[in-house]
């Protein structure tokens, strides 16, 4: 039986106040917190990114959108193509679905309860208790990839995380802090990321090692125990095409809005399918003879292989379609994978 919770609080509270990560999202409001706006926003971008990544993302949306009430007032376009180069789209409709909702109905205040968060579109158990926690210090314990591991480590849990959730839950309450919650979860978080390491963890500098049950049994490098990986992803199909005209501009189209990269910009190019032998020429295309090369790009459940073609034309024969300049497409709502499509052809 671990019984150590009050040691391990009060050393990562002092770690973390020594310690701390300088990340813009942690500004500190008038109530010393991090402003609960900042967090919900950096919340969405994190998801299934690293810190890393957001970090200058997260500054250019804050110059771009200060505060709730800006957001909501932005257009679904306008927040993809800002978004592009983070992924996982869906979390940019989501976060600007909340914004409006909460402009309507909470007058631009970020909630602060769970029930009320987590009806939001794209707010989940850890996202709702990360906000609470973080941005308005209230006793919770959202577990993310870092604290999940701490707690694994700590107790000696030789089971896969995904198999253990429920417990690790319960393991987390004991961890809830009634006045210092804010701090001491993202000290959680910045211990995760800065001791006790996916691999190669810092055991011989870290100060809780003498409560961790894994280091006593030296079983730290082996937990979290991994599970076997899956079989290699699917493979889908298609051909894009990247025509230009006498302009310099690129031609392009809007694709669903429903589905993957909903409503993003793209060039022309062939339904996606799992049979090579069944792509059917994209209409809008008709005598493109110039194919350039193969190229392959890696989506979270699937990879999609494209072959690459491009052509010139002259926009009068294409007048009502749509076209962008070659020189701004980098910039465009474009996601990664078509600038990169691009990036080939021009």
């Amino acid at each position: 039986m671990f019984k150590h919770e009050t040691q391990v609080i009060k050393f990562l509270l002092q770690w973390y106040s020594l310690n701390a990560r300088k990340l813009p999202w942690r500004k500190k409001n008038n109530h010393n917190l991090p402003h609960p706006y900042f967090v919900f926003v950096s919340e969405y971008m994190l998801q299934q990114t690293t810190v890393n990544t957001v970090k200058n993302k997260f500054n250019e949306f804050i110059l771009k959108w200060p505060s709730l009430n800006k957001l909501a007032q932005t257009s679904e376009p306008n927040i993809l193509e800002f978004w592009s180069g983070l992924g996982y789209y869906s979390r940019a409709r989501n976060l600007l679905k909340s914004a409006k909702i909460i402009k309507n109905n909470f007058k631009n205040k970020i909630p602060e309860t769970y029930d009320q968060l987590i009806q939001l579109p794209g707010i989940g158990d850890y996202t709702a208790k990360a906000i609470l926690g973080i941005g308005y210090n209230k006793s919770v314990m959202p577990l993310d990839a870092n604290i999940e591991r701490i707690l694994v480590r700590l107790h000696a849990i030789d089971k896969p995380i995904n198999k253990v959730k429920n417990k690790l839950k319960d393991l987390g309450k004991k961890f809830i802090s009634d006045k210092y919650s804010s701090n001491l979860i993202q000290s959680f978080m910045d211990y995760g990321s800065e001791i006790c390491l996916p691999r190669n963890p810092k055991c011989n500098i870290c100060g809780i090692n003498k409560f961790c049950q894994s280091y006593k049994k030296n079983l730290q490098k082996k937990i979290p125990f991994k599970q076997k990986k899956k079989s290699n992803k699917p493979i889908k199909y298609t051909r894009a095409y990247v025509i230009v005209n006498e302009k310099n501009e690129i031609l392009v189209r809007s694709r669903p809005n429903k589905g993957m990269l909903a409503s993003m910009l793209e060039v022309p190019n062939d339904a996606w399918v799992k049979n090579k032998k069944l792509l059917t020429t994209d209409q809008d295309i008709q005598k493109i003879k110039t194919k350039l090369q193969s190229f392959e790009y890696s989506f979270s459940h699937f990879d999609l292989e494209t072959e690459i073609f491009y052509g010139n034309v002259k926009k009068a024969k294409l007048s009502k379609s749509n076209w962008i300049k070659k020189s701004s497409y980098s910039s465009s709502r474009m996601p990664t994978v078509m600038k990169k499509i691009v990036d080939i052809a021009v």
